[in-house]
């Protein structure tokens, strides 16, 4: 068995399963074409993802009793989901005969990873599924890598082989578990992936407890590559671009041993309760780990609806968090003439023309890159200012007569020109529904995103119709300012 260290913890591998959807002898090989949605995120590191639920039971159990149905279910998920066993082939050289594609051959299978959590585990359970900040290493320990390619799969040595998906379930014994996720985005994207997830959890739930939710299954992937128009040829632009950058091309992030991610829940029936609470604790406003803003983003929102009208939830957690950023990184030393940049995905699927399958399978993501300067955010009409360039974005791609795809060749200049500057990327969506991937355990405790960069991971909250979860990941020292100025601004 080895082990994996996790700060203080260690997770220990219990088993390893290569898992394969029912065999299909008249299936030899299938190609799925990269498009130029796919080819956005060529250069970018896969992203993860981990689900926490509270259902205690021992090694044994998980062994015996729920591993077994686990793998028949995603065994039976991948039938419709086949893409995710297979593999990215990607050209080195410009003049390869390969078409950058997901590979799948019937011999093709996904990595599940049972392991075990070593450390603590009643303090191990709850605290890495709790709100407060936990060290990024302790929470990539409950995520799989990708395992290595075989390049002797394809007869052309000239690419580069990668595998799309990998699972990781994790045992905190008699405590809980934890179900994680690495994906390549170039394979997917959020809602696909979490398609995926759900639709696994409904077959396993149908073993279970004889509950299934054929809701899910009649929304299976749609494959066809054909309705991705191409006509500017913007897939080959950028994946010449991309190799001509060798992979260069990223976000900036400092490379800080001391990433911690926090979890803020938006609903705001205990904000003022917290505050007095800590304010009688230690003399003065301490960063909440846990809070409720619901009714104050409404407040928000009435603030700023004369002037910029519908507004959604959305935009205003994302504006709030952009403003927060702003001041934290001004509090730290930042120039207030700094660009400050915050990037969130738009799904393009209903707003293409014509307009493609809501289960269409792959990327249809939209990056919105918004521009401030520090000082245009930090100042009393930041948040309105915040708002006003998102939906300045939107609107422009919305109601262009070029339609949503307007500019887009230009993608990776305007990512070139913004190079170690300081970016905030959002990740995810609460239209995801997230909190009923249901197993037959229950919903998830918790779930969210797991980062080593500057990001945050926006979902529905578990407990809260209407509310906003949102997983943060910075530094300690700017974590601790954040969150300061995060309940300050709630609270005066």
């Amino acid at each position: 068995m080895a082990n994996i260290a996790a700060g203080i913890n260690t997770v220990t591998i219990l088993e390893h399963h290569r898992v394969s959807p029912p065999l299909d002898p008249s299936m030899t090989v299938k190609l799925l074409p990269l498009t130029f949605f796919d080819m956005m995120w060529l250069t970018l590191p896969p992203f993860s993802l981990v689900y926490f639920y509270d259902f205690p039971c021992s090694t044994s159990h998980l062994l015996e009793t729920l591993v077994p149905p686990l793998k028949k279910s995603l065994t039976l998920a991948l039938k419709y989901y086949f893409p995710l066993c297979g593999n990215l082939i990607i050209p080195t050289t410009l003049t390869s005969n390969t078409t950058p594609a997901i590979r799948y051959s019937k011999h093709d299978s996904v990595s599940l990873t049972i392991a075990e959590f070593s450390g603590a585990t009643s303090q191990g359970f709850e605290h890495l599924s709790g709100n407060h900040p936990r060290d990024v290493d302790e929470l990539f320990a409950l995520v799989p890598q990708l395992p290595r390619g075989d390049t002797e799969s394809v007869e052309d040595d000239s690419v580069l082989v990668s595998p799309v998906l990998s699972i990781q379930v994790t045992l905190f014994p008699d405590h809980g578990f934890s179900i994680g996720f690495t994906n390549s985005h170039v394979a997917a994207d959020g809602k696909s992936l979490s398609n995926f997830i759900r639709t696994w959890a409904s077959i396993n739930a149908k073993h279970l407890i004889g509950v299934c939710n054929y809701e899910i299954l009649d929304t299976l992937p749609f494959y066809d590559r054909n309705v991705i128009k191409d006509p500017k040829g913007i897939a080959s632009n950028f994946f010449k671009v991309q190799h001509e950058n060798s992979g260069a091309i990223s976000y900036a992030a400092p490379n800080n041993k001391d990433w911690v991610q926090s979890t803020f829940v938006m609903n705001i029936a205990q904000i003022q309760a917290e505050a007095d609470l800590r304010r009688g604790k230690r003399g003065q406003l301490t960063p909440l780990k846990f809070f409720q803003i619901r009714h104050w983003i409404q407040g928000l929102k009435n603030l700023v609806m004369d002037k910029i009208p519908h507004v959604s939830t959305f935009m205003v957690a994302c504006a709030y968090l952009w403003t927060c950023m702003a001041k934290t990184r001004e509090a730290l030393g930042h120039e207030t003439e700094v660009e400050q940049h915050l990037l969130f995905g738009m799904d393009a699927r209903a707003r293409l023309d014509p307009p493609i399958p809501a289960n269409y399978f792959g990327n249809v993501v939209l990056v919105c890159w918004n521009t401030l300067k520090t000082r245009q955010l930090v100042g009393e009409d930041g948040f309105c200012n915040a708002v006003q360039e998102m939906k300045k974005f939107l609107d422009e791609k919305i109601n262009s007569d070029e339609g949503v795809l307007k500019g887009l060749e230009t993608y990776f200049d305007d990512i070139e020109a913004a190079k170690w500057q300081t970016t905030l990327a959002v990740a995810g969506s609460p239209k995801f529904d997230c909190y009923t991937t249901d197993f037959g355990w229950g919903k998830p405790k918790k779930y969210e995103y797991v980062f080593r960069t500057y990001a945050c991971g926006l979902s529905g909250s578990r407990d809260s119709k209407g509310g906003l979860e949102i997983g943060l990941c910075l530094s300690k020292t700017e974590m601790n300012t954040f969150s300061t100025i995060f309940i300050q601004g709630l609270i005066n």
